[in-house]
Formats: structure tokens, C-alpha cells, sequence
């Protein structure tokens, strides 16, 4: 295809595209709400990631409580252990008077408890020293908890705490999130096809005796199909272009809000602008894939050629 047909093809489906202008604004607004709603979902999933991720590092998955009678060697030789056990990210240490120092301000407008701890003095404080054990994944914990539970660190610890049941909840709700918004793309997806497939064939319909004189004087099939493709894509690009821009000024507008609510110290700047990347990508991709497809099967139906 030369340079001067590229050009005159790009040409006439740009002209179709704003000569039926309502039209096309309605085919485009459809894929534009396709796009928002892939991209709330991709928002959602990934704040939802990042809450499960960050309430982990917190607490850490798997809490394990020394007895009274292990003594420093013996606590700094099972965390090493600990520390080399596959999947296990960090370890972190907490003293029986770092671990009541926490309490007390955990606690500080509880004057009764407080009164109770301070009847115990600094040798018989009643609150375990603790590892907390981070894995590098989710799917790590289960096994490290076992690990934990059997005979050989059993003199050590007195209570193994597991929060995974906690964590299998929040990923319950990732689950719901992504079947529902997966569901209602894929409503919004084969709405999208049908305006769009029907907005081109409304275009062939008008411009029927054009094809006509097109096909008398030896115009390709290709040659004759490419202003459709050419207007479904803008669709796909106005679309994209217009939900990108909602999707940017709503993740920065409520940026601060969300990091208050879910208490994600990490978004920010960088995350704002990573999403809206990989959501303008997808859009894009997504949208592209839509207009194609939608007039891809209308020219086929409707053209005969």
C-alpha cells in the first residue's frame, strides 16, 4: 500500500468519523464506559494488593511468643533458624521491654490495666518477647506456620498466633472485586460491540452507493473495508484518550484520601502515575481490540466482500 493511498484512506475515515459526529460520539461514549469500568477494576485490585500487602508488613502474618525460661542465646540461635527457612523474607525481634513499652502506649488511656502491669515488676513483666516472620509471599505463610509448629521449636515459644485467616478474607475480597468487575466489563464489552457494529453498519448503509461506484471502478475489497476499520479505531482512541484523563484526575484528586482510608504509606506520586500507565495501556490495547473486532464483523456481514 503506498504512502498516497495510506493517506487517502486515513483521510476518508476520519471524514466518516465526523460526518456522522452523534453518531460516533454515542459508539464512543459506550467504549469510553467499557474502559472506565476496566479501569476501576484494575484500581481496586491493585489498592486492595496493596492494603493486604501493607497490613502484612505491619503485623506480620506469623506471631511467635518465647516462654519466660528461653534465654537470649537461644532466642538469637531460632531466629537465625528462622531467617533460613525458604520463603521467609524478614524477621523481626521483639524484646520483653520493647513489647511492654508498646503496651503501655497501646494502652494509655486504660488507667486500670495500666495500674494492673505496673504491679509486676521489670523482672516478672508478664509480656513475651516475640518474633514476627514476614514471607516474600502469601502463599508462604501457611508453610512457615507449620514449620513453626512442630517439635523442634516447640521449648521455645508458647503461643504461635496465625493471622491468615485475616488475610483469606481480604483475598475473598479481591476475588469478589475482580469476578464482579470482570462480569461487568464483559456486559459493557458485547454492549460496546453492538453500537459500535451497528454505528458501522449505519455508516456502510449510507454510504452505499459510494462502495457501489467503488466496486465499478476496481477498488479493492481491503481498499474499500480500511475507512471502517480506520473509524472504529477512532472510537477506540477518543475513548481511550477521554477515559485516561477521568481516570488521572480522579486517582489524583482522592490520592490522599485513599492512602488515609487504607492507610497505604506508599501511594503516592509514583503510584499514581504507574496505574495511570498501565491503565492507558490497557485501555488503549482494549479499546483497539473492541473497534476492530466490532467493525471487523459488520463489513463482513454488510459489505458482502
Amino acid at each position: 500500500m503506498s504512502l498516497v493511498t495510506t493517506k487517502r484512506l486515513l483521510k476518508s475515515g476520519i471524514i466518516d468519523f465526523f460526518r456522522n459526529i452523534w453518531i460516533s460520539i454515542a459508539a464512543t461514549s459506550m467504549v469510553t464506559i467499557t474502559l472506565l469500568i476496566i479501569s476501576t477494576m484494575i484500581i481496586l485490585y491493585t489498592l486492595t494488593a496493596l492494603a493486604i500487602q501493607n497490613s502484612t508488613d505491619k503485623v506480620g502474618v506469623v506471631t511467635a511468643y518465647f516462654t519466660d525460661q528461653t534465654t537470649q542465646n537461644e532466642i538469637d540461635s531460632v531466629k537465625a533458624e528462622i531467617e533460613a527457612i525458604g520463603g521467609v523474607r524478614a524477621v523481626e525481634y521483639t524484646s520483653k521491654e520493647e513489647a511492654k513499652r508498646r503496651f503501655e502506649e497501646r494502652h494509655q488511656n486504660e488507667p486500670v490495666i495500666l495500674e494492673t502491669l505496673n504491679e509486676f515488676s521489670d523482672a516478672e513483666n508478664p509480656i513475651p518477647a516475640s518474633l514476627a516472620i514476614k514471607a516474600d509471599n502469601l502463599t508462604d505463610y501457611a508453610a512457615i506456620y507449620e514449620r513453626l509448629n512442630t517439635d523442634r521449636f516447640a521449648p521455645y515459644f508458647q503461643t504461635i498466633r496465625d493471622n491468615q485467616k485475616v488475610i483469606d478474607k481480604l483475598y475473598q475480597i479481591i476475588q469478589f472485586i475482580t469476578r464482579f468487575g470482570v462480569l461487568l466489563a464483559g456486559i459493557f464489552i458485547v454492549v460496546t460491540i453492538m453500537v459500535t457494529f451497528n454505528t458501522i453498519r449505519l455508516t456502510i448503509y449510507n454510504r452505499r452507493e459510494e462502495v457501489e461506484i467503488m466496486r465499478l471502478v476496481g477498488a479493492t475489497n481491503w481498499y474499500i473495508r480500511w475507512p471502517f476499520l480506520i473509524e472504529g479505531i477512532m472510537y477506540a482512541i477518543f475513548a481511550t484518550i477521554t477515559a485516561s484523563l477521568i481516570v488521572f484526575g480522579l486517582l489524583t484528586i482522592l490520592s490522599s484520601r485513599i492512602q488515609e482510608f487504607l492507610s497505604i504509606s506508599a501511594l503516592g506520586t509514583n503510584l499514581i502515575q504507574t496505574l495511570f500507565w498501565q491503565i492507558l495501556v490497557v485501555n488503549l490495547v482494549a479499546s483497539v481490540f473492541l473497534g476492530v473486532v466490532a467493525s471487523t464483523i459488520a463489513i463482513r456481514r454488510y459489505l458482502r466482500i
